[in-house]
């Protein structure tokens, strides 16, 4: 199990400061500072700290945000120009536009253009800022076009104009609530070898740990592979869950539903089939109902945050391995 802990070393978690005294799986015994003992989760433990560093890490950025807001009206007093921007074809660092908030109930609700999501150019640049910081690698945030979401990547693997070809974590809201997680399409026509798309189906094919990878955190984080295509219209066609040792995934027609179970050799073969000619886009995801998205206030940055750090090596598998 893939967790942050060494033993001997001290973390922190909403109770204070402790020390590893044993890792054995997923049971770890921590000494608080106060000497007295625990035996945990390694898995809950290190969400928790996951989300303490999250939380600093926003704590500095909104500190730094405030400083700036000060040294700009500084400057305006004095009567010096601002500074001016980085040179045309520079990348600099992902910027945010304030702080996210949180959900609002007028994020959810349509209005004569659809709906209104301000608040994706803060959290998209959130989560950019901090991916980039957790992975070495730099991170940018997109707006989707005449859409409520979000999409994060890596500029070098992320084109605005190839639409849902591309790679990208998600976030998205719809009347019904939030999704976020991974996503992935194939446009009409013949799939290229070139295109994520066909990276990740052969990599899933090839790779048993990528494929454990996906099955466990559809598992353990309660994702659903959501497959959308163009059949008689375009929408959802199957939604894939875990179940097992394999995949249970549910099919709804304009004439029936049907419900089977099988393991990933049958499911690849399966996005294989489905709309072969037609466009295609999977969506491994988590859904959350607008009432719970809006209770959870500015805390479900970290757990979108935790969802795109888990779902790191399907992104980079999409990429071709996603370290050159």
């Amino acid at each position: 199990m893939a967790h942050p802990f060494e033993v001997g070393k001290m973390y922190r978690n909403r109770a204070g400061e402790y020390t590893v005294l044993t890792v054995d799986g997923d049971r770890m015994t921590i000494r608080y500072v106060s000497g007295n003992t625990l035996t945990t989760s390694a898995a809950i433990q290190a969400r928790i700290w996951e989300n303490i560093q999250f939380e600093e890490q926003s704590a500095r950025e909104e500190e730094r945000l405030r400083l700036a807001q000060e040294a700009r009206l500084a400057s305006r007093k004095r009567g010096t120009r601002p500074a001016q921007p980085a040179a045309a074809g520079v990348a600099g660092p992902p910027r945010t536009r304030g702080r996210f908030g949180g959900f609002r109930e007028s994020d959810f609700v349509p209005k004569a253009r659809g709906i209104a999501w301000p608040g994706r150019v803060s959290l998209g640049g959130m989560l950019a800022n901090e991916l980039s910081r957790r992975t070495s690698q730099t991170y940018n945030k997109w707006l989707v076009p005449m859409s409520p979401e979000v999409h994060v990547a890596r500029p070098d693997h992320y084109d605005p104009e190839l639409g849902s070809r591309n790679a990208a974590f998600f976030v998205a809201v719809s009347e019904k609530g939030t999704t976020y997680g991974f996503r992935v399409g194939r446009p009409d026509g013949r799939a290229e070898p070139s295109w994520p798309w066909s990276i990740l189906m052969a990599a899933l094919e090839a790779d048993s740990e990528l494929s454990a990878t996906v099955q466990s955190v559809m598992g353990n984080r309660a994702l659903s592979l959501d497959v959308y295509a163009m059949e008689l219209s375009y929408g959802r066609v199957a939604r894939v869950t875990a179940s097992g040792a394999g995949f249970k995934w549910e099919r709804e027609t304009l004439d029936e539903k049907t419900v089977r179970e099988g393991d990933l050799p049958q499911l690849l073969d399966y996005l294989k089939t489905v709309s072969p000619d037609g466009r295609v886009d999977i969506y491994l995801c988590c859904d959350l109902a607008k009432e719970d998205a809006v209770s959870s206030g500015p805390g479900i940055a970290r757990d979108i945050l935790s969802t795109f750090t888990a779902l790191l090596p399907v992104y980079d598998a999409s990429l071709g391995g996603g370290s050159e």
